[in-house]
Order: structure tokens, then C-alpha cells, then sequence
């Protein structure tokens, strides 16, 4: 098996689900790992793939293309080399941010985690409210080894008096098999 990354973008609307995977499951494709999300109107999907090595995946772009081109979506299909990435981390933690939304939380928030080779493992962000837009943002994140969770917490507050936010930090348990 070869595995792929496939990456699919349109208007949001019922239907792009069953379409996409339609395709791949006709193909005999394990869908391995998703997200998928609506970002205002716009329905974006992220998949692994494994496609069995007796299948031409050009005949999967052909057929993608069709579901794609009805739907009004836009996709690529890119083949990821290698195994998953050895465990570098010990510690998960969940990070929340709320606040009066401004320019600028994302990049200070990413840039402190990124100072101590935190990796964001996943992100979502909203905005709500009426005139006075809430910012709310979550990250789980992977320490690693040589960064303590109240490291993070300490240097988060410094980034949250900053711009005027609240941050919490919270350790995901982990079990070790």
C-alpha cells in the first residue's frame, strides 16, 4: 500500500462527504486519518490515504476530478512518503485562549510554542459575538522532553498580558502502551 495525503476545498454543502469517500471506497482506499471542518462557507477535508498498490491512481484522479468538478470543489492528491514520525513527545497538553479578538493572536501564541519546539498537533480558532468580537482559540499541543507544562504556562501568561487575553494551559493525560 501507498499512502496519500488528499486535500479537498469548496463551498460548503451536503453531499462532499459521501462523494469523496464514494470515490475511495470504490477504489478499495482506507481512509487512516481525517479532518474536516467548515471555515465560514468553505468545507475543507484533509485525509490519509492508503491506496492498494494494484490500483492506478491515475484512474482515482480521474474520477475525483468529476466529483470535484461537479461539486464546485477544488482538490489535490500528493503521495507522503515513509512511516509515521517516531513519538518525540511525552507531554499533551490543551491550550485555551478567549479574548477580544485582534491581529496577532495566532502568530504570538505559534511563535512562544514554537521557541521550545512545542508542536501544534491541532488548532481551531472562532470568532463570535456582536460588536465586541470574542476570540476564542485551542491547541493541542506535544511537549517535548526538556519543557515542563508550567514552562509553557508561565511564558503563555507573559504572551496573554501582552495581548490582553486569557490563557489556560491544561496536560492531557497519556497512556503509555
Amino acid at each position: 500500500m501507498k499512502r496519500y495525503v488528499l486535500f479537498t476545498i469548496g463551498e460548503d454543502k451536503p453531499g462532499i462527504v459521501a462523494a469523496i469517500s464514494g470515490v475511495l471506497y470504490q477504489f478499495n482506499c482506507n481512509i487512516e486519518d481525517s479532518s474536516m471542518t467548515i471555515l465560514k462557507n468553505q468545507f475543507a477535508i484533509i485525509l490519509i490515504v492508503a491506496i492498494p498498490d494494484n490500483v492506478d491512481v491515475e484512474n482515482i484522479k480521474t474520477k475525483l476530478t468529476m466529483v470535484c468538478e461537479r461539486l464546485g470543489l477544488y482538490y489535490m492528491l500528493r503521495e507522503i512518503n515513509g512511516e509515521p514520525a517516531e513519538k518525540r513527545y511525552h507531554t499533551h497538553c490543551l491550550i485555551k485562549i478567549f479574548g477580544e479578538d485582534k491581529t496577532g493572536i495566532v502568530h504570538k501564541v505559534s511563535s512562544f510554542l514554537a521557541s521550545l519546539n512545542v508542536n501544534i498537533s491541532d488548532m481551531r480558532t472562532k470568532i463570535t459575538g456582536g460588536d465586541t468580537k470574542l476570540y476564542a482559540m485551542l491547541i493541542e499541543a506535544e511537549i517535548p522532553e526538556n519543557v515542563s507544562v508550567e514552562e509553557i504556562e508561565k511564558g503563555l501568561q507573559k504572551v496573554a498580558q501582552e495581548l490582553d487575553v486569557d490563557i489556560t494551559v491544561d496536560e492531557i493525560p497519556t497512556v503509555h502502551m
